[in-house]
């Protein structure tokens, strides 16, 4: 079986290949890094290759710039690319920011110039994969994992497309921990798009436990960093446990106000992390350094995890991360490579699990088009996934998904057609933008920041 990996020369690509050593029913043969960066390609393959080889060599790793040779012949595509680096990314959220909107990568305005420099280029993959590898399974990471989805689910050509994000996972462990059960006797129900969702049920062995656990907020949220965000006024409020993103419709003015007064966006924290880690490890590595480079990379990473939306939550993650209770029982695979791994073993085995996925809606939320890519558990066999029935949603779930789920259609045509008015259209009625003047203001200076990355709107008079 073969593997690619689109963006291979990302952060997390270790992981993945850390990932691959603990399920030893996933028979991959090769693993295959694809990336446009050489230099970093080169300095994270040959940390998954030192890695293969420290395990024993389970299987093979190469890496390479040509797509074509990467694609070819893979069973499973994982894509996680980033057009643009992190560079654009500062841009996205210092351009939104500047007119007092959020700029998060995945997120309202962020997200947003994020999609529209990455859809064209994922069709463009797409076209390949369906040329060259027409039965693999593409599994997307690639922010805003469900705009991706969206996009490729309505214009790519390539029919087998599910998006990943390991939100759901991440509750239900929080869950397991708080209820002191192992995931295997625990369910959590979900709906929603991607960092857009609530969990309106939980079960444990059959008993519903959403009840207390509202009634008991407080104590999950000193629990449960993915928690501690939301006040439990608000919480028992909507009767539903929110995914982490809400904190960002919730509280924008607070999470404004915080990045503001820290003087340091999410992709600032990252780049000041990544871009000297690399140089480091490029240097190691040089040297013959390889076990002193993996050592550095998994300092950084525990960094870059710690450090997650502490600038937009003024750092009050910090205090839960380091008091959260430890509990002796089992939990769910999280993180992009367990998910990932979950999918491939489903499906490659016929190991039939419920997973959270972005897939299209096809009547499972009530209300929205069948083509609509939600967010929703799923039973994923060897015959693919099958959404599970979610029905009438809450008004006040609808009053978020229906104007987001418009933007995102929006968002999908104003990238594939350089449409400037569905562009327009898609931020001004997006719930974080506050008018149409500030939406106005953000899409033109984002068409002037991000011009070399977005050639279908070249055409389009812009005024700055």
């Amino acid at each position: 079986m073969k593997l690619t990996v689109l963006g291979g020369a990302g952060f997390r690509t270790p992981q993945l290949i850390n990932g691959l050593f603990k399920h030893t029913d996933i028979q991959i043969d090769e693993v295959v890094l694809f990336d446009t960066d050489n230099e970093r390609l080169t300095t994270i393959g040959t940390i998954a290759q030192y890695l293969v080889s420290k395990n024993n060599n389970p299987f093979k790793v190469s890496f390479t710039t040509d797509v074509r040779e990467a694609i070819a012949g893979a069973d499973f595509i994982y894509s996680a690319i980033r057009v643009g680096q992190e560079e654009s990314r500062i841009n996205d959220e210092r351009v939104s920011l500047k007119h007092g909107v959020l700029g998060q990568e995945t997120t309202g305005p962020g997200g947003f110039a994020m999609a529209l420099r990455t859809i064209p280029v994922m069709i463009e993959y797409t076209k390949i994969i369906n040329e060259l590898a027409p039965n693999a399974w593409l599994l997307n990471f690639t922010n805003p994992s469900g705009l991706l989805a969206q996009a490729l689910n309505t214009y790519g050509h390539h029919n087998k497309v599910i998006g990943i994000c390991d939100a759901h996972a991440g509750i239900k462990n929080s869950l397991c921990k708080f209820l002191n059960v192992p995931h295997t006797r625990l369910q959590a129900d979900y709906f929603g798009l991607n960092h857009l969702g609530w969990v309106p049920s939980v079960l444990v062995d059959g008993e519903e436990k959403l009840p207390e656990i509202l009634a008991n907020y407080e104590k999950l949220s000193n629990i449960a960093h993915i928690f501690s965000f939301f006040d439990a006024e608000l919480i028992r409020n909507v009767g539903m446990l929110p995914n982490e993103y809400l904190y960002y419709f919730y509280y924008h003015d607070k999470a404004v106000k915080n990045i503001n007064e820290s003087n340091e966006t999410r992709g600032e924290q990252i780049v000041k992390l990544s871009r000297p880690l690399f140089a480091r490890l490029s240097a190691l590595i040089k040297e013959g350094k390889i076990e002193e480079a993996v050592d550095d990379y998994n300092v950084t990473l525990e960094a870059r995890s710690s450090t997650y939306m502490s600038r937009e939550t003024s750092g009050n993650v910090h205090n839960v991360f380091e008091h959260e209770e430890k509990v002796d029982i089992t939990f769910e695979e999280e993180g992009y490579e367990g998910l990932a791994l979950n999918v491939i073993r489903s499906i490659m085995n016929n190991k039939q699990q419920i997973l959270t996925l972005n897939v299209p809606n096809n009547g499972t939320i009530a209300g929205l088009h069948d083509d609509d890519v939600v967010e929703v558990p799923c039973l994923v066999n060897k015959n693919g996934y099958f959404p599970l029935a979610i029905g009438e949603v809450p008004d006040v779930a609808m009053s978020l998904i229906k104007p987001v789920k418009t933007y995102e259609r929006l968002t999908v045509e104003a990238a594939v057609k350089g449409d400037y008015e569905a562009a327009l259209n898609a931020l001004t009625v997006h719930p974080l933008v506050p008018s149409f003047t500030v939406a106005k203001a953000i899409l033109d200076e984002y068409l002037q920041v991000h011009a070399d990355y977005l050639p279908q709107f070249s055409t389009k008079k812009v005024e700055v």
